[in-house]
């Protein structure tokens, strides 16, 4: 990848909270997809240990990424109280029938809440610091994040699985979640080579449901700053 293709992607990036690098190999391999990764900023490790991370089904499953269902609009990391800024999804073997990633800006969703009767009051509470996420089990997981908004001035830090709510925040939660499942997320279907990369603090994703066992994409988060 030439280094305007690098600055052009990285603009995309910036402009819309996420963009694909179509074919930039046959099969990446970990130290192919670090090495790219690094382009854009600085690998984490922090989450199990190591920078590239397998995303594939697992027969016991795991977090939402092991089990091939859907999985909903979320972002990675908010269980930190600093998540990483980017996330790099590198296309391996691709799902035989779905898998596809779903990609929403944070003011689509927005402007999603806002559109219901409850999203005045739902918008409130979830710009208040009292939301948190317990470390999901596969990377040693229990603990739970000091509290942070969900809304900060055009970021935002969801998901729906492992959150800490009281009962009004279940309610600005359940509000929120109907929101993003009408909000008509981008659908991007990666074939083998393609790397999506996200911003992590601006754009929500996601991903269809599959049954293909042989799916492997490779993640890696990254530090822009």
């Amino acid at each position: 990848m030439r280094a305007t293709e690098t600055s052009g992607a990285a603009d995309v990036l910036a402009t819309r909270g996420w963009v694909v690098v179509r074919g930039a190999w046959d099969v990446p391999t970990h130290a192919q997809a670090l090495r790219f990764a690094a382009r854009f900023g600085r690998p984490s490790a922090r989450d199990g240990g190591r920078a590239v991370w397998e995303v594939r089904p697992r027969p016991l499953g795991g977090t939402f990424s092991q089990r091939s269902g859907p999985v909903p609009l979320h972002t990675d990391a908010q269980y930190h109280p600093d998540p990483e800024d980017l996330v790099c999804l590198f296309a391996v073997r691709p799902a035989a029938d779905g898998g596809h990633s779903l990609l929403l800006p944070a003011g689509r969703a927005l402007a999603a809440l806002r559109a219901r009767p409850d999203g005045a009051r739902a918008e409130t509470a979830l710009r208040r610091p009292q939301w948190s996420w317990t470390t999901p089990a596969v990377f040693a997981g229990g603990r739970a994040a000091p509290p942070v908004p969900v809304f900060s001035g055009d970021t935002v830090r969801w998901r729906p699985d492992n959150l800490v709510a009281s009962e009004e925040g279940r309610a600005a939660a359940a509000a929120f979640a109907a929101a993003l499942a009408g909000a008509g997320p981008a659908g991007v279907r990666l074939t083998p080579g393609d790397v999506l990369l996200i911003d992590n603090r601006r754009t929500l994703h996601g991903r269809t449901a599959f049954g293909d066992p042989r799916r492997l994409m490779l993640r890696v988060r990254l530090w822009s700053r």
